[in-house]
């Protein structure tokens, strides 16, 4: 008997939970202001989702077989939570953090005690890739060594080890997949329709239900590769017409949403992800000309663009009331008292003109940054190690080539082996301006952990992805298109950004996706 008794449809809706829950906790970390602890609360909360996702797969039997070390481990959290407790209520700046945090050593406790019992005392886990997990685990563990102080690395470390040696029945790893994609996609609804309520477009650049554009942009890249990977299992499956009509058609809508962000890394990283798709969808259906799936896909483009502008843009005034995330109140934003045609909301002109204007700034950035004069500015510049890049005023924040060789400079020549705490971070780019993150998620990891982690998180990710394509091709499984979407995402979208670290939603399912490299040994 099954620990909770699931069946096939609970469990999938557990798992749909669970991946809903992360989307929430993505939006909240990203938009909460830090200041009362809900931040780390709901970061902290993700080692409690997992821990659900991991105790799916436990049988009463495994408990009942080997009693001992569980009534050990029992007595010892009943004896010393109460202490803990008192002990974070009077030390701990956050109360509400402290209670999660000890949620999870109980929690995870009871995981290790099973994950120990499976792997090394009856031999039960997945096929591994060796090779692969050694390079993880040392990657892991260099992060855990360098001088970053983070403490989400040894966490990390348990929490997905656990998930990776867990023996998952091909029956639940189907299970696992769908509800994650269902989840995803549910996240969306529900997020974009608080958008609908409360978020009004008075931004040119649609920030949703996040604080930042490039934020939201990064949200619907997640859902796009999952309703891409819905549409490549409806074909598998010779799904019903009006189900492959509906993917294909959310396929459309939020391809929509994210040409509204106006975010050029948002933009190259769904060009990635629809040349994989497409690819992926040729290979599964031979007689499927590319081109034709890339006329179907910018078909339904062009017909939910409108339909998601309007909506976005005509939808909010109706309900009026605006909400606002931490930081972002302004009198430039609409309030309930304004009208629903007030100037403040962004027109079809207006967004037109910021998206082309950005292409074509982008455009003429490159050209006026060609390779040869961005030697002679480095060279110009020739800015020591030790000294902080600051860049005068007269030089535009919009000249993007120039900001992010200057932040690249500045990182690079500060890279070590062993990485940089937190407060050794950063610096003053402009007087108003400060470079918080390297904006590259290669760099900041170099940054934050060191050169060798910086090689091997990159190494990781270029292995996966090749591993994951080329086991698709040979299988046409779509498990493995979904494992190498979900690395790229962060990685192509983090070549200019960070990709915001820890607990994030684009973090967590890199982490969910190397499971596919790592417990596939074929």
């Amino acid at each position: 008997m099954k620990m909770f008794k699931f069946t096939y449809s609970v469990r999938r809706a557990v798992y749909t939970i669970c991946f809903f829950a992360f989307c929430i906790i993505d939006q909240r970390i990203k938009t909460c202001s830090g200041l009362d602890g809900w931040l780390e609360t709901f970061r902290d909360l993700t080692g409690i989702v997992m821990a659900v996702v991991i105790m799916s797969h436990y049988r009463l039997r495994d408990i009942t077989r080997r009693k001992i070390p569980y009534l050990i481990w029992t007595v010892i959290c009943l004896t010393g939570t109460p202490f803990a407790f008192l002990w974070g209520k009077n030390n701990m700046p956050f109360l509400n953090d402290w209670v999660v945090v000890l949620l999870n050593v109980i929690l995870y406790g009871y995981i290790l005690i099973q994950t120990f019992i499976s792997t090394a005392v009856e031999k039960r886990y997945p096929v591994l890739n060796r090779r692969y997990l050694a390079v993880w685990l040392l990657m892991m563990l260099l992060m855990i060594l360098s001088r970053s102080k983070y403490i989400w690395p040894a966490t990390y470390l348990v929490m997905f080890g656990a998930f990776y040696l867990t023996d998952y029945s091909k029956e639940e790893q189907e299970d696992l997949f769908q509800g994650m994609l269902d989840g995803m996609i549910l996240g969306f609804f529900v997020l974009q329709g608080l958008c609908f309520v409360f978020r009004p477009y008075d931004t040119v650049r649609y920030k949703g239900v996040f604080s930042n554009p490039n934020l939201n942009a990064l949200f619907y890249l997640e859902v796009l590769a999952a309703v891409f990977c819905k549409i490549l299992w409806a074909a598998k499956a010779n799904a019903g017409r009006l189900v492959k009509l509906y993917y294909w058609a959310g396929a459309g809508a939020v391809l929509s949403f994210e040409l509204m962000t106006i975010g050029r890394a948002g933009w190259l990283t769904a060009i990635v992800l629809i040349f994989g798709f497409i690819k992926f969808l040729v290979r599964m259906r031979p007689l499927q000309r590319w081109w034709k799936s890339l006329a179907v896909l910018c078909l339904c483009v062009a017909l939910t663009f409108p339909l998601c502008f309007g909506a976005v843009r005509y939808l909010p005034p109706v309900f009026h009331h605006p909400v606002w995330n931490w930081g972002e109140w302004s009198e430039q934003r609409v309030h309930s008292w304004d009208p629903w045609d007030s100037e403040k909301y962004v027109d079809i002109d207006e967004y037109l003109d910021a998206a082309l204007g950005r292409i074509y700034g982008g455009f003429t950035n490159l050209l006026e940054h060609s390779p040869f004069l961005m030697k002679a500015n480095a060279a110009e510049k020739n800015l020591p190690p030790n000294k902080i890049p600051v860049l005068s005023e007269d030089q535009s924040q919009s000249d993007t080539i120039l900001i992010r060789k200057t932040i690249y400079s500045y990182y690079i020549h500060h890279l070590n082996l062993l990485g940089h705490p937190y407060e050794e971070q950063g610096f003053q780019l402009q007087k108003y301006y400060w470079i918080g993150h390297a904006h590259n998620i290669f760099l900041q990891y170099g940054t934050d952990f060191g050169i060798p982690v910086m090689v091997l998180f990159a190494a990781l990710i270029l292995w996966g992805t090749a591993v994951q394509w080329k086991r698709f091709m040979e299988y046409g499984s779509v498990e493995h298109a979904a494992a190498w979407m979900y690395l790229l995402i962060p990685a192509v979208f983090g070549m200019v950004e960070y990709s915001w670290g820890v607990g994030s939603l684009s973090i967590t399912m890199l982490f969910v996706a190397w499971r596919k490299a790592v417990c596939d040994g074929k």
